[in-house]
C-alpha cells in the first residue's frame, strides 16, 4: 500500500536532486528563494549569510537556470524537483576554503498536512546529496550551515 500523501505534495521517494533547472520554472524557483514563508524562522541565518557571502541572484544559464552570490566563484545549487520539473527545495553551496562547504542558501518548499509540517524529507536529501559532494571532493572534511537557534546565528558543522 501506498503512502497517502495530501493533493498537490509529492511523495519524497519521487523527489530527484538535480543541478539543473528549467527555465520554464525561473517563478517556483523564486518563491522558494525570495518568498519562502519560512523565511521568518531563519531571518538571522540569512541576514547572516548575505552580509558575509551576498545577495542570492537567480540567472539563465544557456537552457538551465543558475543562483549566484554576490560575486562569489564556485556557487553550486542543487534542486529538489517533483517528476514533473517543478522545484520542491534549493541549496546554494560553495567551497569556502580547501576543507570546507558553506550552504549559504536553503529553502524548501512550505507544506503543511493536519497542520504537520512535511518538508523535512527533501531537506534531508538536499543535505544528503552536498554529504555527497563533500566526500567526493579531496580535502573537504567539514559543511558549515548558517541558521538561526533562539535568536542567534550560530553555525553548524557537520563530518561528511
Amino acid at each position: 500500500m501506498e503512502p497517502i500523501s495530501p493533493p498537490n505534495v509529492p511523495a519524497v521517494d519521487r523527489i530527484m536532486i538535480t543541478s539543473r533547472l528549467g527555465l520554464d520554472q525561473r517563478v517556483a524557483l523564486e518563491q522558494l528563494v525570495f518568498f519562502n514563508a519560512n523565511q521568518h524562522r531563519v531571518r538571522l541565518g540569512i541576514e547572516h549569510s548575505i552580509a558575509t557571502y551576498g545577495v542570492p541572484e537567480i540567472y539563465a544559464s544557456g537552457d538551465s537556470l543558475r543562483i549566484r552570490i554576490g560575486g562569489q566563484a564556485g556557487v553550486q545549487s542543487l534542486f529538489a524537483v517533483t517528476p514533473d520539473g517543478r522545484p520542491v527545495g534549493v541549496a546554494v553551496f560553495l567551497r569556502a576554503a580547501r576543507d570546507r562547504f558553506v550552504v549559504l542558501h536553503l529553502g524548501v518548499e512550505p507544506r503543511a498536512a493536519d497542520g504537520v509540517e512535511s518538508n523535512a524529507p527533501v531537506l534531508l536529501k538536499l543535505m544528503h546529496e552536498i554529504r555527497g559532494a563533500a566526500r567526493r571532493t579531496r580535502g573537504v572534511d567539514t559543511i558549515e550551515l548558517v541558521y538561526k537557534d533562539r535568536g542567534a546565528a550560530r553555525h553548524a558543522t557537520a563530518r561528511p
